[in-house]
């Protein structure tokens, strides 16, 4: 029983460090919570109530210092998102030749962003909140620097 009840502990703490660090959902730390509370359980019923406090302390140490040398060993680093979205812009590649009055095609509709064909160029549009089928040839109102913002050609 001893094997079973340090197997749950161990696979309890390390689903609870998963889902801390890496795994979003909740699902790895409810089920290692639930793995470390039935791991306390029995040894609450096997071992009595002195091997059960000892355990829930020993099992609240192990959790802290696991976070503790994960935290600071920083193999979480590896797994997070680098990139800071305010930094990045749209890929614009020839956005110098785009001016306010040309001519486009939309290759998708535009619900209210979309794609629209300039030329060989393919850029991302959008409407001021119209809908535009396929299809359609529109007319360019301002470049910006995610796209270009388009309307209906009358």
């Amino acid at each position: 029983m001893f094997i079973y009840i340090a197997l749950l502990i161990i696979l309890g703490v390390i689903l609870l460090v998963l889902e801390i660090l890496i795994l979003p959902g909740m699902i790895a730390g409810i089920v290692g919570g639930l793995f470390l509370l039935v791991a306390i359980t029995f040894t609450f019923k096997t071992y009595g109530t002195t091997a059960g406090i000892y355990t829930s302390l020993g099992t609240v140490a192990l959790t802290t210092l696991s976070l503790y040398i994960s935290f600071k060993s920083k193999v979480w680093k590896r797994f997070s998102l680098k990139g800071d979205l305010r930094e990045s812009k749209a890929n614009m590649t020839d956005a110098g030749s785009l001016v306010a009055g040309m001519e486009a095609q939309t290759v998708s509709a535009l619900r209210p962003m979309g794609m629209v064909m300039i030329d060989d160029l393919k850029v991302e549009a959008r409407s001021n909140g119209e809908l535009i089928s396929e299809g359609k040839t529109v007319v360019i109102l301002k470049v910006l620097s995610s796209g270009v913002l388009v309307r209906e050609k009358i």
